[in-house]
């Protein structure tokens, strides 16, 4: 059985996801008795994380279930995705003209990025609200943010305003996270709006840098933004498959994998 806490975290993960749950849904779902899923939400209920609904339960107000859905894909192997994202933000020249979008890996490269001191006049455009907001603590970069409608579950900026904002502009890099990224359908995501919107980016930037721990390799979304073959880089971890990496090196895709001392 999964330790209470454990299962605490992917009861909330779960109801995050689905709005709502019930007691034979979670009980099914996490293959314990009914009596110990009630236990479980009574816990979360008393630290405010839930509400007890007839026969279940839901996330107490829809502004926590935003960030809370967000929270969730930033915790899942963060450590890993600091990593990415400490080795990502080494490739970023002092004068660059990035781009960064909303995922939990380009957050963990925010992050590294704004301890960075050698940093003269980098201009960076943040697709998500909450790199945005992880970028403001360095005076070294300048903070472009795109118009566009804000996404409630990711903090991400997409929209026909957004498109049209990047029609002039020429970035050097862009850093792009993903759902899925395999050889024969290159880089796929879960979002209509946000597959549209990294279309439009790809088609505007010199060099593609994809950041994605060894798990977005066994999976995929609904549809791609970008083959294979218009990717320059990609950073990613010890537990990526190799012999994907090794098809995906002879397409000519230059492959960084992120080391234990890198944070």
């Amino acid at each position: 059985m999964v330790p209470s806490n454990a299962r605490h975290q992917k009861i909330l993960e779960y109801i995050s996801a689905h709005e709502h749950a019930s007691v034979v849904e979670l009980s099914r779902q996490f293959a314990v008795t009914e009596v110990t899923i009630r236990t479980d939400l009574k816990a979360l209920a008393k630290t405010g994380r839930v509400a007890r609904t007839h026969g279940g339960a839901r996330l107490v107000e829809e502004r926590f279930r935003q960030e809370y859905t967000f929270q969730t894909r930033k915790h899942l192997n963060w450590p890993v995705k600091q990593r990415i994202g400490s080795a990502a933000a080494t490739l970023v020249d002092p004068t660059d003209f990035i781009l960064l979008d909303s995922s939990t890996t380009a957050l963990a490269m925010a992050n590294a990025l704004e301890r960075r001191t050698d940093l003269k006049d980098v201009t960076a455009i943040p697709t998500g609200i909450w790199t945005a907001t992880a970028l403001m603590g360095s005076p070294l970069i300048h903070v472009l943010l795109p118009s566009g409608y804000l996404r409630h579950t990711s903090g991400s900026i997409t929209g026909l305003p957004s498109k049209d904002f990047f029609s002039d502009l020429i970035i050097q890099k862009a850093f792009l996270g993903a759902w899925g990224v395999s050889c024969d359908h290159g880089l796929t995501d879960t979002h209509l709006l946000e597959i549209d919107l990294k279309k439009n980016i790809i088609g505007r930037v010199k060099e593609v840098i994809v950041l994605v721990d060894g798990s977005k390799f066994h999976q995929s979304g609904i549809a791609s933004y970008a083959s294979i073959d218009q990717i320059s880089t990609i950073i990613t971890d010890t537990t990526a498959p190799a012999e994907e990496l090794r098809r995906i090196q002879q397409r000519g895709i230059r492959i960084v994998i992120a080391n234990q001392h890198q944070s």
